[in-house]
């Protein structure tokens, strides 16, 4: 029995083909910029492998699409269908099944496009589907669109709904019958799909890293930008828990894993880091549990297992502020722990409790970003704009607000309503969704409310980028010059022309006193501000256009040199 995985890229082909100004990229041989591709392990993917050869004589191969493209020379497809059918055409090996795993909105039409070109090339195979896109999204699939390419989707986790798949012996009927299961025939009579979770984590194996061609998951563009503190870059992702307690209503990981914490043993948790040490020779582990600090004396007991190990580790998402109190900061800090992602959400505290439902308030996140900053550790913070009830007062009361907290860099990401969230009712019952938010990804905005249009919510997501990172950086501020000269030229490494990352790159090498990289930082920013993209930036935050308002500016103090954007002159663009 042979079973065939796949995983569409993650973003749209559109975005990966034109991506934005303010995305990440990288360029191929044929020197064309592409839109950057996160290469994280699957671990959906090698989790359920893991299970089912746990339990079954079967043969498993993957292909992640979004690491096979990475690896690619050129890119010579019209479009994602076009690749996937490609890809599909070389399997050698028929399978019996093909599963197709997606999480986000980003990947919806990839995903349908995988399970197109899947029945196209395989007509003979079941095709089946799972993940957070059909679990929230399975009636628009088979109703709406009518995707008649999938035979079946799962709902909710796939381990057990597999195992019983592929252990009957008659797999339409248990898809048809099983309750974990959904097919256009069920659509509109009274049936409900039911989770069928494994409640012991330990129950499934160690993950089956052997499924992934881990030198083309070694290549990932995003985790070699974001966490430039660590110095083994190729890491090895982890998930020690499932489910999450809170009601964040942007989120919508609860409709595939529940509420109710499950966790993995520790002893079991030792034992798979173990494992990646002494059978892959892993340097990082890289946690991506939904609520990582739900249990904080289990948090300090797996730092300690990460100190021993001698491995460095990273947290994607999971880092609850509150719970990062000093000492458990300082646990961080003692296990190796160099760079956090602290999820700051926002800086109004009306949003955060009336809009994202979020407890936290605001000296939360100054004390964490402060105490972080004491003990050597790098923060990126996480700001979600846009959000329906929002409005431009608590837009500008959130940026000033967040320059009042001292982390190193900013992520700004506009509101996309995750189908399966609240946000997702309550911008759909109001009709504040402009356009097909399946497909679109957190960098573009699709919200438009009585207080704002989804272009200023685009607008508005650009200025904080550019006054949170690059005017009023936080480590330029401090005199913290190398360290910020660390994330502008990052910023220049996936951006060649970005004239703001020249400019205060210049004025970082003139303050240390190096005068002939500062002169080739604003050659490169005299250059770029020529573009049509950075006139009106320039102007807005009162940058200097000639070298002779250059060499006048740098003499400024930082602190007391940098322009002033007030809620009025914010006003002025509206």
């Amino acid at each position: 029995m042979k079973l065939l995985m796949l995983v569409p890229m993650h973003i749209s082909f559109e975005s990966f083909m034109a991506p934005q100004h303010n995305s990440r990229t990288f360029r191929k041989k044929d020197g064309r910029a592409y839109n950057s591709l996160s290469t994280d392990l699957p671990l959906g993917s090698l989790s359920i492998s893991a299970y089912l050869k746990k339990n079954l004589d079967i043969n498993v191969e993957l292909i992640d699409f979004n690491a096979e493209i990475n690896a690619m020379e050129d890119f010579t497809f019209d479009s994602f269908f076009e690749c996937c059918d490609a890809l599909l055409s070389k399997v050698t090996v028929l399978p019996d099944f093909i599963g197709v795993s997606s999480l986000f909105s980003p990947s919806f039409y990839n995903f349908l496009d995988c399970g197109r070109a899947a029945r196209a090339n395989f007509p003979n195979a079941i095709v089946i589907g799972g993940g957070n896109i059909p679990t929230n999204s399975y009636k628009k699939i088979y109703q709406e669109m009518a995707c008649d390419f999938f035979d079946g989707l799962c709902y909710g986790e796939g381990e057990k709904p597999m195992l019983e798949l592929l252990q009957s012996a008659d797999p339409k009927k248990t898809l048809e019958e099983s309750t974990s299961w959904i097919t256009p025939r069920k659509i509109g009579r009274s049936f409900q799909p039911q989770h069928n979770v494994i409640e012991d984590l330990d129950e499934i194996p160690f993950f089956d890293y052997d499924l992934c061609d881990l030198d083309k998951h070694a290549s990932n563009q995003v985790a070699g930008s974001s966490f430039h503190s660590v110095k083994t870059k190729r890491g090895f992702h982890i998930m020690t828990s499932r489910g999450c307690p809170y009601l964040c209503t942007f989120c919508a990981s609860h409709k595939t894993h529940g509420r109710k914490m499950r966790y993995h043993s520790l002893d079991r948790v030792r034992e798979d880091m173990s494992r990646l040490v002494n059978e892959y020779s892993a340097g990082t582990v890289i946690f991506q549990d939904d609520h990582f600090m739900a249990d904080p004396d289990r948090v300090k007991s797996i730092l300690t297992i990460v100190s021993q190990l001698g491995l460095e580790s990273l947290y994607q998402n999971g880092l609850t502020l509150y719970a990062l109190d000093r000492p458990m900061l300082e646990a961080f800090h003692s296990a190796g722990v160099r760079h956090l992602v602290l999820p700051v959400e926002s800086g109004s505290e009306k949003v955060l409790k009336k809009q994202m439902r979020k407890p936290l308030k605001l000296r939360i996140s100054q004390r964490v970003a402060r105490e972080c900053r004491e003990l050597g550790i790098y923060t990126n913070s996480s700001v979600l704009i846009g959000m329906p009830g929002e409005t431009k007062a608590d837009l500008d009361e959130g940026l000033a607000n967040l320059r009042t907290i001292k982390t190193n860099w900013y992520n700004i990401a506009c509101a996309s309503p995750i189908v399966g969230s609240e946000m997702y009712d309550i911008a759909s019952e109001n009709n504040y969704i402009t356009t097909e938010t399946l497909g679109s990804d957190f960098r573009t905005a699709v919200i438009a409310t009585e207080d704002f249009t989804a272009e200023y919510i685009q607008w508005f997501q650009y200025l904080m980028n550019l006054d949170l990172n690059f005017v009023n950086n936080n480590d330029v501020e401090l005199g913290e010059y190398e360290l910020a000269l660390q994330a502008f030229s990052n910023v220049v490494r996936l951006r060649p022309d970005h004239a703001f990352a020249h400019f205060f790159s210049a004025y970082c090498h003139f303050k240390i006193g190096r005068n002939t990289e500062a002169g080739t930082g604003i050659t490169a920013y005299l250059k770029n501000i020529e573009k049509p993209f950075w006139v009106d930036w320039v102007e807005f935050f009162q940058l200097p256009k000639r070298i002779e308002d250059i060499n006048a500016w740098r003499d400024f103090d930082y602190q007391g040199g940098r322009p002033s954007i007030t809620s009025e002159k914010i006003a002025g663009k509206r």
